[in-house]
């Protein structure tokens, strides 16, 4: 009875658009172990991929014609997404140590950035930088979308921490996918932001899609808890 009641719960409108529980918690442990991310299940939503996470970021965050900085060269595709809802995307130069604080465009709102392994370049954002980045963005009351796309892939060396751990002001929201280190057609991703502002990304999600597959998510959840994720990544490392 049980199992048929969770059977027919995964073919249920009735579901939570922040995600499945299990998945959410399952993401919460994992990325706090392997990527220095601050979360509980409770501050996760569950997205279509990274490129609903932008969608969604940009939608509730940004209005027509707000400026949005991103690293210069960068990742195309968020410039599509935000571009496609009016927003004004303008690029910032990077150097060795990441995106240059001083040449980010005046009256920026919000700022995209790739810290833990760069696109295209990768290069890994420094200590100072990082911090630098929170207190600037922090003073001025812009929001940092950090997108971590595939920091366990290292050639040598540990992680940094991630922005979003090191902030203190409430600042950073924290994009992950799992279509860099699993494959591109899981379509699944996730956003841990601030409780206020995650409630109004939910509401955005409830009402673009409902909720991202539930199959996939129970299918995800049981390949994290069972440790296949873990010795997945351990492989590709290797190889």
């Amino acid at each position: 009875m049980a199992g048929g009641s969770k059977a027919a719960a995964l073919c249920s409108y009735d579901v939570n658009p922040n995600g499945l529980p299990e998945l959410r918690q399952a993401i919460a442990k994992y990325i706090s172990f392997t990527r220095a991310v601050r979360c509980e299940a409770s501050d996760i939503l569950i997205t279509n991929g990274a490129q609903e996470a932008f969608d969604l970021i940009g939608r509730v965050l940004l209005g027509p014609a707000d400026t949005v900085a991103v690293e210069e060269p960068g990742y195309p595709p968020i410039r599509w997404v935000l571009e496609s809802q009016g927003v004004r995307v303008r690029g910032a130069p990077i150097d060795k140590q990441g995106i240059l604080i001083d040449r980010i465009p005046k009256g920026t709102k919000a700022i995209y950035v790739t810290p833990s392994h760069q696109f295209p370049t990768g290069v890994v954002m420094s200590l100072s930088r990082r911090l630098a980045l929170i207190e600037w963005a922090a003073s001025r009351g812009v929001a940092i979308i950090e997108d971590d796309y595939d920091s366990e892939f290292r050639f040598e060396g540990r992680s940094l921490e991630s922005l979003q751990n090191l902030d203190r002001h409430g600042v950073v929201l924290y994009v992950g996918t799992f279509s860099k280190i699993l494959f591109p057609a899981i379509r699944l991703g996730f956003v841990v932001a601030p409780k206020p502002l995650l409630a109004a990304l939910s509401m955005g999600k409830c009402v673009t899609d409902g909720y991202s597959s539930l199959l996939k998510q129970a299918a995800l959840a049981k390949f994290i808890q069972q440790g296949h994720l873990g010795r997945h990544v351990r492989r590709m490392r290797r190889l």
